[in-house]
């Protein structure tokens, strides 16, 4: 066997790969649980239990870890939150990892993306997701909490002059705005932006809103296809969607279906928390804390090791009886 064999079967045993083959490239960052909305769908409606900022990961801590997960062969790092634009110099870490992840994005809920949006830029970030689930000012309101939907619509035009792709992210709720779905993608349409429409995923804090307004990908898609025609795009390896081009127009349009038609053998993604908490599954246990391993001065090769030894205990799927209960939204970035 030649020295390059041996060089290239050294750098695939240093990757990361699960015991079902999965190969885990995509970490979801996740840098504060605070955000400036109350969503219906995410937050408790009896208040929130935020992490204490004492236990929040460091920008240096996080930069620490992103460059390891960099190491063992992470390709894209999505920033999320809560709402990550809400935390204090985050230009300050979307300019660190910048420099030496491959691919870094962002979700938000844009009502600060048009603040932020050349920093994103100068930062290397090209992509954006924004959660757009109503048009209506009300339904807005209702959804939210809030008042911010004209902050919103101007972060998305905003980050469109700056030269940012722009993925919606539609969370379909019945009966509040399922009636909306053919104004969103012509929305999406007039702004140049992919749309995706996502099931609601249950969390025991949220009460029975997310089971009452459930409304399955399938139902959606029927919906969609009344008015407009799907030609479906071939998947990924380890794409979350259904992918349809609508015949006649720009607009892709994408279904997760997380609850009615899981995709866990596709998975690629690891979810890191503000505390420092890593998740291999969305509805699983909190893995292994990576925070007080820093602090307590493990190695970072160590810490590599560690991490590896979490992905080999990743499971095969969910388990949604003991996942609802541990699933806190705003937490864990989705």
């Amino acid at each position: 066997m030649g020295r390059s064999r041996i060089v290239e079967d050294r750098e695939v045993l240093m990757k990361l790969v699960d015991v079902f083959g999965r190969k885990i490239d995509y970490l979801r960052l996740s840098v504060t649980d605070r955000c400036d909305l109350r969503c219906r769908y995410c937050m408790p409606a009896g208040g929130m239990d935020f992490i204490e900022h004492s236990r929040i990961l460091s920008y240096e801590q996080i930069g620490t870890l992103v460059r390891a997960f960099v190491e063992l062969g992470i390709q894209k790092v999505r920033i999320t939150g809560g709402e990550p634009l809400i935390r204090k110099d985050i230009d300050l870490l979307f300019n660190t990892l910048g420099a030496y992840v491959p691919e870094l994005t962002l979700t938000t809920n844009g009502t600060r993306l048009s603040r932020y949006a050349s920093v994103l830029v100068e930062s290397g970030v090209r992509r954006v997701n924004v959660s757009l689930d109503t048009l209506q000012k009300e339904t807005y309101r209702f959804i939210t909490g809030r008042d911010s939907l004209a902050s919103m619509l101007e972060g998305i035009e905003t980050a469109g002059r700056y030269g940012l792709t722009i993925k919606l992210n539609t969370v379909v709720m019945r009966g509040v705005n399922d009636h909306e779905l053919i104004d969103l993608i012509a929305f999406a349409g007039l702004h140049a932006c992919d749309i995706r429409f996502i099931e609601m995923m249950p969390q025991e804090h949220t009460g029975d809103f997310c089971q009452d307004a459930f409304v399955s990908a399938s139902d959606v898609q029927k919906i969609v296809s009344e008015t407009f025609v799907l030609s479906p795009i071939p998947a990924g390896g380890s794409s979350t969607e259904d992918l349809y081009q609508i015949d006649g127009s720009p607009v892709k349009v994408g279904f997760i279906s997380p609850m009615s038609h899981p995709f866990c053998h596709r998975c690629n993604k690891l979810r890191l928390l503000p505390n420092g908490m890593l998740k291999t599954c969305l509805f699983g246990e909190e893995d292994i804390n990576l925070k007080e391993m820093l602090e307590d001065g493990f190695s970072i090769n160590k810490i590599k090791n560690e991490i590896r030894q979490a992905v080999l205990k990743k499971p095969a799927a969910y388990r949604l009886d003991a996942g609802k209960r541990d699933l806190i939204m705003h937490r864990t970035g989705g």
